[in-house]
């Protein structure tokens, strides 16, 4: 007798130990678990998150930063060099100002960082704190020398009076003291001007 074929509910003959119908597709006999992980689609891919990279916030104004410590110390060399010039000197005032000013440009320039009025006010603070160090190393040095000796000389020659000031230790110091206080008001006060004005009025960076 021979032997009969399944057939599956749409009519169609099934291939000997089919597991789907070639024509409707459907199941016609249960499947073991083997066979289902066999079939079972595969998880699509995690997708991997994608990094951020958060930008590091500016450094603060101050002796920690080591850019600023150098452009400070850059600009009070450039004072103290325009101070040696013949009668470009008499406008130290303005070259004070200018200090703080450049210091705000040329930080901004090796930073890329747009100060504010404060953060320009205290770089330019310390640009007139490395100048007045710079100026009382000098002006002691002067003092010392034979040059300074001659100006005190020259003081009493032209006021006697002067000479029992200057033989008065006490009187001298507090004298120079009083100048040295008064030298560095101006110039870190000017500087630290000149640095606010820079930030406040620096050009806007141009977008791409």
């Amino acid at each position: 007798m021979p032997e009969l074929l399944e057939k599956c509910t749409c009519g169609a003959i099934l291939v000997e130990n089919a597991r789907f119908c070639h024509r409707c597709g459907r199941p016609v006999r249960e499947l073991t678990t083997a066979e289902q992980e066999e079939i079972a689609p595969e998880p699509p891919p995690t997708p991997v998150a994608a990094t951020v990279v958060v930008p590091l916030p500016p450094m603060p104004i101050g002796f920690g930063n080591p850019i600023a410590l150098r452009v400070a110390f850059l600009m009070s060399l450039g004072i103290m060099l325009i101070e040696m010039l013949p009668v470009v000197n008499y406008l130290f005032f303005v070259w004070w100002l200018l200090a703080g000013w450049g210091g705000v440009k040329m930080y901004r320039r090796l930073t890329g960082w747009r100060l504010s009025v404060t953060a320009g006010a205290r770089l330019g603070f310390l640009t007139g704190l490395f100048a007045f160090v710079s100026m009382a190393v000098v002006f002691s040095l002067t003092m010392v020398s034979s040059s300074g000796r001659d100006v005190l000389d020259q003081m009493v020659k032209q006021d006697p009076r002067m000479s029992e000031f200057i033989n008065n230790p006490t009187a001298l110091g507090a004298m120079l003291l009083m100048v040295m206080v008064m030298v560095f008001a101006m110039v870190t006060g000017l500087c630290a001007a000149g640095g606010a004005l820079g930030a406040k009025y620096a050009a806007p960076e141009q977008k791409p």
